[in-house]
């Protein structure tokens, strides 16, 4: 008589929407990790991908970076705990990290529409190597931002979008960040710093993101030590090229032109900087 796993009984049931898409094993089958990497043509380039998890029978999920250019692929120890309970496919984005290595400056179409189109097509890819029909689609930032236009796109291929670090206007975030930066630089007695602080316009943000950003940040309330150590270690991979691409529609995007009805599960999950309060976490069903 055979005995059944709760992976095969979680497959034949219709508890969650994810599992009836989950693969299936007999009990006593060990564990069979996946752990590959390298790259795939997408989108007329070769880009990288990484394929991770303790067994093949977990739930696949696909990870967008933020940024842009924000590549994690120095950082894929960090998701050693994500590791165990799924299988997590890592992605260096169009003009990102190991991508960006083996292409260089002469990589084309450093467009948004381009970049969801090869997500799109990222996702396919795993799922064809899974041998799954979908997976959950998580981002961070700029890649929650992408993740809304992706999810939109082919809806079919995920059992969920989770967003963290979920951008809506980045207009809107970067006006009160600058409210609050010069309110603290007149409180400090920096007249120099509020005047410098009023005088940046959206020129400057398009154009110097990063140092826009950077003065916002030094007047604003600090980072929790552990962030200000991450924020100082400088990138593995040389990101200009890519975020003077990009920059101008992560500034100029806004999430809700794309409407308020989503088509598949919409979870949020959102953190504070201060110490000792609990993330929020939000669900649009």
């Amino acid at each position: 008589m055979f005995l059944l796993t709760r992976r095969h009984l979680l497959s034949l049931t219709a508890g969650t929407a994810a599992a009836a898409f989950v693969p299936t094993a007999w009990a006593g089958d060990a564990p069979q990790p996946i752990s590959e990497d390298g790259f795939v043509r997408i989108g007329g380039i070769d880009q990288w991908v990484a394929i991770r998890g303790r067994d093949r029978f977990l739930l696949a999920i696909l990870f967008l970076h933020g940024g842009p250019c924000d590549a994690q692929s120095p950082h894929l120890s960090l998701f050693a705990p994500w590791e165990e309970r799924y299988i997590v496919a890592q992605w260096d984005q169009r003009g990102s990290g190991k991508t960006f290595r083996k292409n260089g400056d002469s990589t084309p179409d450093m467009t948004f529409e381009r970049i969801t189109h090869d997500a799109v097509q990222i996702a396919k890819d795993v799922l064809d190597r899974l041998g799954r029909r979908k997976l959950i689609l998580v981002g961070h930032s700029w890649g929650a931002l992408l993740g809304l236009h992706v999810v939109r796109l082919r809806p079919d291929l995920f059992h969920a979008f989770v967003g963290t670090g979920q951008p809506v206007n980045a207009r809107d975030i970067v006006e009160r960040m600058r409210s609050s930066a010069i309110a603290r630089a007149q409180q400090a007695g920096n007249a120099g710093a509020a005047t410098k602080l009023q005088k940046l316009n959206d020129l400057d943000l398009v154009t110097d993101m990063n140092n826009f950003v950077g003065l916002l940040v030094k007047w604003t309330e600090p980072f929790i030590s552990s962030d200000q150590r991450y924020i100082a270690t400088p990138t593995a991979f040389p990101n200009d090229f890519c975020e003077s691409k990009l920059n101008p529609t992560l500034v100029t995007e806004d999430a809700r032109s794309g409407g308020y009805r989503f088509p598949v599960p919409f979870f949020v999950i959102q953190g504070v900087t201060t110490i000792g309060r609990r993330p929020k976490l939000r669900a649009n069903l």
